[in-house]
């Protein structure tokens, strides 16, 4: 509901965990793309940088868009190794127990042990140089908080303030609450257990109506394990957002009425909407918090930016041609 401010410093820092900027004597002069007070940051950084930003665009980006990811993304790695030298000028401690918290977070992200080596090693990394790294990374954060973001605050008139002049942002449509409870069969299921998946949903339905606590049952036998624990909640969606049968089946139901099951590609359902709410906007309450996360996050980036910009004009900063030019025809 509310945009999230362009942001293209905070989102580097995480990927910069990753992206270890090579010394001077790895890399061959046409692969250097800028030094910083005497240290390298590789072209083949910043083109694993843009590459991590396109993938996260909804459509790839055209000539010019990666044009410019490929400037945000030297800015950015520019200011990240500004920051971490100014963090090691000032003595800023990372201790080992942190590197393990955060590694052990980065870790958890995959599937298993197996995937996360396997993304180490495609980006040419050893579990040690993730967590020198991760050192780097939380130093810099660590230096931003005590430095550039300390004392901040947002202020209830800024928030009215931001909440009145955005109040398009806010508007929302006819949406109802709804909780499911899922018995799993896929398309590919056989016909056996598919059968019984509908039978077992057959089962639980009987004693939803029968009275029993739906919650209760969206507990003890739903296989979404998102929602399970919620009590089979799902919130509040509008139409357009759930898979078509499913939301055919919702938005036909009364307050408080269970559906018979319903199949999906996922399997089968049971559904019953607990709350509705008609088009119109958000009050204030409702998104006061997400509105104080964007306030704070763009002061956060604009007092960053200022504090990199005077660290910048102390530094020695060269910055290579990124592209080699077309060479020109006979």
């Amino acid at each position: 509901m509310v945009r999230a401010a362009r942001c293209i410093g905070f989102a580097l820092l995480g990927l910069l965990t990753w992206l270890a900027p090579a010394s001077a004597a790895d890399q061959p002069a046409d692969e250097v793309a800028a030094r910083v007070n005497g240290v390298v940051i590789s072209r083949r950084t910043v083109r694993e940088v843009v590459q991590g930003l396109a993938t996260a665009q909804d459509q790839p980006p055209d000539a010019k868009q990666v044009e410019q990811l490929t400037r945000d993304a030297l800015d950015s790695l520019i200011a990240f190794e500004l920051l971490h030298q100014e963090s090691q000028r000032r003595g800023v401690a990372v201790t080992d127990a942190e590197i393990d918290a955060n590694v052990a977070q980065t870790k958890a992200r995959f599937a298993n042990g197996d995937a996360y080596g396997q993304a180490l090693a495609a980006r040419g990394m050893s579990a040690d140089d993730l967590r020198a790294e991760t050192r780097k990374t939380l130093a810099v954060n660590r230096l931003l908080e005590q430095t550039a973001w300390q004392n901040l605050a947002i202020s209830s008139e800024q928030i009215r303030n931001f909440y009145e002049q955005n109040r398009e942002q806010f508007k929302r449509p006819a949406e109802i609450r709804a909780s499911h409870i899922l018995i799993r069969a896929g398309k590919d299921a056989a016909a056996a257990d598919r059968a019984k998946a509908r039978q077992t949903a057959t089962d639980i339905l009987t004693q939803a109506k029968g009275g029993a606590d739906f919650a209760d049952l969206a507990r003890k036998f739903s296989q979404d394990p998102a929602s399970a624990k919620k009590g089979g909640d799902l919130g509040f969606f509008a139409r357009g957002t759930m898979e078509p049968t499913f939301e055919q089946a919702a938005f036909a139901l009364k307050r408080g009425a269970i559906s018979d099951v319903v199949q999906t590609p996922y399997g089968f359902h049971i559904i019953t909407v607990t709350d509705a709410r008609a088009a119109g906007y958000a009050a204030l309450n409702e998104v006061q918090d997400d509105i104080t996360a964007l306030l704070r996050d763009e002061e956060k980036r604009q007092r960053q930016d200022q504090f990199v910009a005077a660290l910048r004009k102390q530094a020695n900063v060269e910055i290579l041609p990124l592209l080699k030019p077309t060479p020109k025809k006979p």
